[in-house]
């Protein structure tokens, strides 16, 4: 069995797009990723435009976030003891299935709030298990030396999916139909379940960890977690993230490009456009900086640079000044994010992979749903998305100098 497992893991050391496993993951990655992009895009345009309750799209995002919140550490315990690319093939299965249904009603026309809300739910369920498999299976299948470009690879395709999937959705929206859409993230769905079928992991050894229960295991990856002052530090830096960051720009975004752009579809799939390109464009920096020293400090200088143009973004009302301040805060949040997780799947390990990584996870999207909804009640108060957008990012600021000034753990790594 070590033979084998061995074997599955020589890898050239010129390039891991050699690896067969991680091309499989990649190209899975890459269809999956413009799937959702497609599923999202459209229903987020569909509830805002169609339905004209921008200000109940909250509750659908909340209703995708909770099930994602509550079984993320499940999935994680789960991870560490079946095949990953079974458990993410599986998912796409299901995912693919329920956009199908959504199809079926929306030629019905019986799509409505409660409708997007219920399937939000079980879409929430099915990432908590997809998510937890996908950020821990990378230690597999390459060398812990080449997570830093592996994660970089993955975060460009991630965010290729970003620019690619909002604007040719905005464009069939706008000059077809929400089924055209809605057919081809079916499609693409089941193309990546394909791909990621393909893989072929190290077999594990069976040990008495495979009898342990579900709720011993995941309490062993809380401890782990909790004995970590470095791990547990980088955790709440991803908090702040996403509660101040991301949560707000994924309900202001299309509100942004309505009401303060007084643009449409494709107006809001350039928005939405621009921080992928920065975020891709900082994957590429990440990779060509190579960085080895101080890379505490360089995540937090990030951090604190991608709050000041979220600032800045806030408080622009051209389309090309948002689309500026869009790509360079996309290129400072994927040069903080990408270094932060090469280094816990460096010094993780491998047993515990999956349970630690989904509570990165956790926290990252833990508060989202809390984000979401804090969000959608300050607009029922009438207060402008600029002045929502801009309060997250000074949140994030404050957060960095404090990190960098009372949290040793992340400002002295090397």
């Amino acid at each position: 069995m070590q033979n084998s497992y061995d074997n599955t893991l020589k890898i050239e050391k010129a390039s891991i797009l050699k690896n067969q496993n991680f091309l499989f993951l990649w190209l899975g990655a890459l269809l999956s990723g413009i799937a959702i992009s497609f599923f999202t895009f459209s229903q987020t345009w569909y509830i805002v435009k169609t339905l004209n309750l921008e200000a109940s799209l909250g509750i659908v995002l909340v209703a995708t976030s909770v099930p994602r919140l509550l079984l993320m550490i499940v999935g994680g315990a789960l991870a560490d003891k079946f095949p990953k690319n079974r458990i993410m093939v599986t998912s796409n299965i299901f995912r693919m299935l329920l956009v199908l249904g959504l199809i079926l009603l929306l030629q019905q026309h019986t799509l409505s709030l409660l409708t997007f809300t219920l399937f939000g739910i079980m879409f929430g369920i099915l990432d908590a298990f997809f998510w937890s498999a996908d950020g821990s299976i990378l230690p597999e299948i390459i060398r812990k030396d080449q997570l830093t470009e592996a994660n970089s690879i993955t975060q460009m395709t991630n965010q290729s999916s970003l620019i690619i999937g909002p604007i040719i959705a905005g464009f069939m929206i706008k000059l077809g139909t929400y089924e055209t859409v809605f057919t081809m993230s079916a499609i693409l769905l089941l193309l990546s379940a394909i791909c990621i079928f393909f893989m072929k992991l190290p077999k594990k050894e069976i040990t008495s960890d495979k009898e342990t229960s579900m709720l011993t295991s995941i309490k062993e990856g809380i401890l782990y977690v909790k004995e970590s002052p470095f791990i547990s530090a980088l955790l709440f830096c991803s908090v702040f993230i996403n509660l101040f960051l991301i949560g707000p720009m994924q309900i202001g975004f299309p509100l942004f490009a309505k009401n303060v752009l007084n643009g449409d579809s494709v107006t809001f799939s350039y928005l939405e456009s621009s921080v992928a390109v920065g975020m891709a464009i900082g994957a590429i920096g990440v990779v060509l900086l190579r960085l080895k020293k101080k890379r505490g400090i360089f995540c937090l200088t990030m951090l604190l640079l991608a709050g000041a143009f979220f600032f800045a973004l806030s408080f622009t009302s051209t389309l090309w000044m948002s689309l500026g301040m869009g790509v360079l805060f996309g290129i400072s949040v994927a040069a903080a994010a990408i270094p932060m997780m090469a280094i816990l799947q460096m010094i993780v390990s491998e047993n515990m992979m999956g349970r630690v990584m989904s509570l990165m996870m956790l926290s990252s999207m833990g508060l989202i749903p809390v984000s979401y909804g804090l969000t959608s009640i300050v607009l029922y108060t009438g207060i402008g998305i600029q002045y929502i957008l801009a309060t997250g990012a000074i949140f994030v600021i404050l957060f960095a100098l404090y990190a960098y000034i009372s949290i040793p753990a992340v400002r002295n790594f090397n």
